[in-house]
This record gives C-alpha cells, sequence and structure tokens, in this order.
C-alpha cells in the first residue's frame, strides 16, 4: 500500500484493518471539524514561517446549491528556505483535512502524515530537503466555513459565496501561510450552481462549462503575487455590466493593448445602482494609472458581495457592501479608496502589521486625491477636512502611526483607526507641502516602481522621498509617524505701525508628551481689500516672526490652503 498518514494509520489500526485478514472493511469514521480559533490575532514579532515561501496556490472549491458545507483541494507551490524544518506548518483552522500528499523536485508524490490543531495543519515532509527546494504539497479538507468564506442568503434572499480574508481570516477556508509579507500567486477552480457566475482575482481562463455532476466549472488565475488577504472567490447570480470597456493604463505588461477593463458585478434587483455608483470607475483607473503607474493588474471588478466592510480591496476584484449597494447609500468616496488600493496595499503590500498605515493612508490620501483631479480643488479640501476631523475626533491620538506594541487585545482589526486612515493620509498631504508636487509624485513613483509586486516598510517609504528630495526626512517621520499627536496652535499678531511690520506669535501648546513639531507655516493678511501670504518656519514651542506689511491687515488666516494637521 502506498504510504498512510498518522491519522489514517491511527484509524485503520483502531477497527482492525492492519495485519488482520478476511472480512470487508469497516466504513472510516467521519472526524468532527476542528474548533476554530479566533480571527485578528496579532502574530509574535519577526518572520512569520521564515523556513517556507509560498510562491503559488491552486485553490479547487465545491460550493453548495445551499447549505455551508464545500469540499476543497489546496494544492501548494513553496520553496524551503530552512531544510532543518521537517515540518510545514500551514494557517488553516475550523476545516477538516482528509488527506495530504507532498512532492519535492519532480518527485511522485507521496501520501504524508499530517496533524490538525486549532491554527493550524501539520504536514510531515520527506527527507532529502535542500536549501530553495521546490515543494508541491496538496490538502484535501471539507467542512463548513466558520468565517472568510461567507455563503449564506443576500439581501435578497438568493445564496451566494463571498471570499472576505482580513486581515487573517484565509486560514478559516484556505491552507495558507497567512501574512501581508508572504506574497503568491492564485488560481481558483469553483463548481457552483449552474445559475451562477462566479468572480475571482485576475482573469477568466477559458469559458465555464457544466460538469457531468451538474456545477458550472469556472476558473481564474491572477498572475501577480499578492497577500493571502486579497485571494477571493464571488459565486451566486450576479449581472454583470460594463463600467469602461478601456480604461486607459499604458502599453506595458499585464495590458500590451494598454486596456484595462473596468465592470461591475451586483445582485440582478441592484444592478440600476451599482451603474449609477461605480459610473467613474474607469476614470479612477485612467487617473492613478497616468499619475503613479500602469495598473497593476489585467482588469478590475467592482463587486457587490458580503464583505463585512464597506469596502475591500481584493486585487483585481473590490467587494463593496451588499446593503450600502442595495439601499444606494455606497459613496464614490469608497469607490476610489479601494482603487487606490489597488497599488497601494495590493500591489505594494506592507510588510508588517504595524505599516498598515502604508496601504490604509495611501488609499485615504490618493482615494481623496481623485476628486481634486476630477472635480477641482475646493472639492478635494472638503474631503481632506472631513478627513483630518475624524484624526481630531478619535481615540487613538496619543498612538503613534507605526504602534505595534499597544494593540488592543492584541488584535489586528483594531488597527482599522483613524491613525491608519485619516492620520497616515495627512502625512502624505503634509509631505506633499513640504516637497511640492514635482519631488513629492516623484517619490511616490520611485517608491512604488521599486517595490510593486512585494512588500515594503514605513523606512522604504522614507528612503525613496529622501533619495528624490536630495534630502533628510527623518525629523519629519519621526514626529508624524513615529510619535503620537499634532500641533495645537495658539496663533497671534499685533501691528508695528514704527517698522510697518506684523509680529506673529506661534505657541505650540500640545501635551508635553507630544512631541514639539517641526513644520513649515503659511499665513494670509489682508491688506487693502487683498491677501498676502508669507511663510515661517516653526521649530519650537513658542516662536515669534515679522513680516513687512503696506498696511495694518483688517483678516489674519493660519494655513489657509490646509497643509498642515492641527488643532487652534
Amino acid at each position: 500500500m502506498p504510504a498512510l498518514s498518522r491519522n489514517s494509520l491511527a484509524v485503520l489500526t483502531l477497527l482492525g484493518l492492519i495485519g488482520c485478514g478476511g472480512g470487508a472493511p469497516l466504513p472510516l469514521p467521519t472526524r468532527p471539524e476542528p474548533r476554530p480559533t479566533r480571527i485578528g490575532i496579532v502574530p509574535p514579532p519577526g518572520p512569520y514561517n521564515q523556513s517556507y515561501d509560498a510562491v503559488h496556490y491552486g485553490i479547487t472549491l465545491t460550493l453548495p446549491d445551499t447549505g455551508k458545507f464545500i469540499t476543497a483541494t489546496a494544492r501548494i507551490r513553496l520553496v524551503l528556505r530552512d531544510p532543518q524544518r521537517d515540518t510545514l506548518s500551514l494557517d488553516l483552522t475550523g476545516m477538516r483535512v482528509l488527506s495530504v500528499t507532498a512532492q519535492m523536485r519532480g518527485d511522485e508524490p507521496d501520501d504524508v502524515a499530517f496533524e490538525q490543531d486549532s491554527a493550524r495543519v501539520h504536514i510531515d515532509l520527506p527527507g532529502g530537503r535542500r536549501f530553495n527546494d521546490t515543494i508541491q504539497v496538496v490538502v484535501n479538507y471539507n467542512g463548513e466555513p466558520d468565517d472568510g468564506l461567507i455563503i449564506r442568503k443576500n439581501v435578497h434572499g438568493a445564496w451566494g459565496a463571498f471570499g472576505d480574508n482580513w486581515p487573517d481570516r484565509a486560514r478559516f477556508w484556505m491552507p495558507v501561510i497567512d501574512h501581508p509579507s508572504d506574497k503568491a500567486t492564485v488560481e481558483f477552480e469553483v463548481r457552483a450552481s449552474p445559475q451562477w457566475e462566479v468572480v475571482a482575482n485576475g482573469t477568466r481562463r477559458g469559458e465555464s462549462v457544466v460538469d457531468s455532476t451538474g456545477k458550472r466549472v469556472s476558473r481564474w488565475r491572477i498572475d501577480q503575487p499578492i497577500p493571502t488577504y486579497l485571494m477571493v472567490i464571488g459565486a451566486t447570480n450576479f449581472a454583470i455590466g460594463t463600467i469602461d470597456r478601456c480604461a486607459q493604463a499604458g502599453n506595458v505588461p499585464p495590458h500590451p493593448d494598454g486596456c484595462v477593463p473596468v465592470s461591475s458585478w451586483s445582485f440582478p434587483q441592484d444592478s440600476a445602482n451599482a451603474a449609477r455608483i461605480f459610473r467613474r470607475g474607469g476614470q479612477m483607473v485612467t487617473y492613478y494609472s497616468n499619475l503613479v503607474a500602469p495598473f497593476p493588474y489585467a482588469e478590475l471588478a467592482h463587486v457587490q458581495s458580503s464583505t463585512r466592510f464597506g469596502g475591500m480591496e481584493n486585487a483585481g476584484a473590490i467587494f463593496y457592501s451588499e446593503q450600502a449597494i442595495a439601499g444606494g447609500t455606497l459613496g464614490e468616496g469608497t469607490v476610489s479608496h479601494e482603487t487606490a488600493h489597488q497599488w497601494f496595499g495590493d500591489a505594494v503590500t506592507p510588510g508588517h502589521w504595524s505599516d498598515l498605515w502604508l496601504s490604509e493612508g495611501f488609499a485615504t490620501y490618493f482615494g481623496n486625491l481623485f476628486f481634486e483631479h476630477a472635480d477641482g480643488v475646493q472639492r478635494f479640501r472638503e474631503v481632506t477636512a472631513n478627513s483630518w476631523r475624524g484624526y481630531l475626533q478619535s481615540q487613538v491620538k496619543d498612538l503613534a502611526i507605526v504602534d505595534s506594541v499597544r494593540t488592543p487585545g492584541n488584535d489586528l482589526l483594531q488597527l482599522l483607526n483613524a491613525n491608519s486612515y485619516n492620520k497616515g493620509g495627512a502625512v502624505l498631504h503634509m509631505a506633499r507641502g513640504l516637497l511640492g508636487d514635482s519631488v513629492f509624485f516623484g517619490g511616490i513613483r520611485r517608491y512604488y516602481g521599486r517595490f510593486a509586486h512585494g512588500t515594503a516598510r514605513t523606512p522604504d517609504l522614507r528612503r525613496a522621498l529622501e533619495e528624490q528630495a536630495g534630502r533628510d526626512l527623518g525629523w519629519f517621520f519621526d514626529q508624524w509617524v513615529y510619535r503620537p499627536g499634532h500641533p495645537v496652535l495658539n496663533v497671534s499678531h499685533t501691528w508695528d505701525a514704527a517698522s510697518a511690520e506684523v509680529i506673529v506669535t506661534i505657541e505650540q501648546t500640545q501635551k508635553a508628551e507630544w512631541p514639539t513639531f517641526r513644520f513649515p507655516l503659511e499665513l494670509g493678511f489682508t491688506v487693502n481689500g487683498s491677501e498676502v501670504r508669507h511663510r515661517t518656519e516653526v521649530a519650537a514651542r513658542r516662536q515669534t516672526a515679522r513680516f513687512r506689511l503696506a498696511s495694518a491687515p483688517t483678516a489674519f488666516r493660519v494655513d489657509p490652503d490646509g497643509w498642515l494637521l492641527h488643532e487652534r
């Protein structure tokens, strides 16, 4: 007989089927599904599962027409980084593993032993391993996902299935290395009701066909590596609409014709709402492609789904709240935010959870930039001011943006806060104001080009901006990213008639625990009916500045164009 797993051997021994003759074998008992772990557990410091690098996942799923029970096979190709390790531990929780095979360097696949606990499946690997060996593992499993793959009736009472993996929920329906630092390509083969359509990352491969069991088989693949939290499928009765057949993205792979097809996938009852909500989706792709770099994936689908979030930036297939689309309340700000994520968060992924602002802060700021481009600077200032209010009214002002130590309750979901989003976006806006558009956007393009389809940390962004600017920005990142708070200003002025100068006193009155901030500050003085602008560099808790004017100002504005995150 071929080699058997420890689990199979134990069962056969228990039933008296090894070393005995005669009699028909008894049926194997069905093991219960393992208890699931909770979501969002902050992993220990340091590299995650550093002995292995997953490079490709091939997931075959059979979905029920009703109910939640799935059967699945995962084919996982990994590169071995530590040949001394003889066990591969993959994140998988709440699903029942049936069998595992492993194959090395083109050898024949062998059944291998495995064990499961509440969080992982631990797989014994064959001997003779060498550094950089490629290992293919095949895991057969089934069960009812407790999370991650959401199978239920939608707002209109129709069944469907949707992946929803952030932050570490892919492990509830796929055996994976479930951490943003490990990116891989993925392909899905989904067997589902013939009345359903399937959408997933990347592009559809071939036509969907109905197999001998009556299931419709759909295959999708994405050729760019993405983190597991972005690997999704969506399956239900969709109405598919075209938003833009050819959003312009430049004649480079993966779109040599220069086109990115942009589509909407909504429940039939909500297709009119979807068409209205996503109507500028193609313009957004074209704008970011011109501003940053060509769209990083072959196409983009906007999908009504069962995500627990307002929007989820899955690579090439953004999922949105079904309730918000059904109610017609999903705003364009969510669409631009999730579209900007395709570059920042998806193509360039934070290498550590503490750097989440490199995803959410970027999506917040670049999402708002679309409105500056499309609707004018006044609209941009309105959405920026609203975002900044969200931070100023939050409960996280005493924490730094990069704060991996004090995550409340050891819970990654607590990182979805006004520091990661609102203040992160404000930091980018202030960097733009400090450096100017040419240097700032040049530095962003340098950063993106260096880390596209990989991972980045906060020092990587700093380095790219410093190289573009030709100057040190350590002080800027230290006060805004690694330390808490913001300036609280008391600004007053007096007129010195003898010298024809206005004397401005600037006091920083924020908490002593917060830094004394260094920043350029623009001041506007109304003189003879016109506004005169002056700029001063602030670097102390209290300082004064003098400016010559034609006459005493009749009005006075601090930071009139909104470049500085502060309170007064």
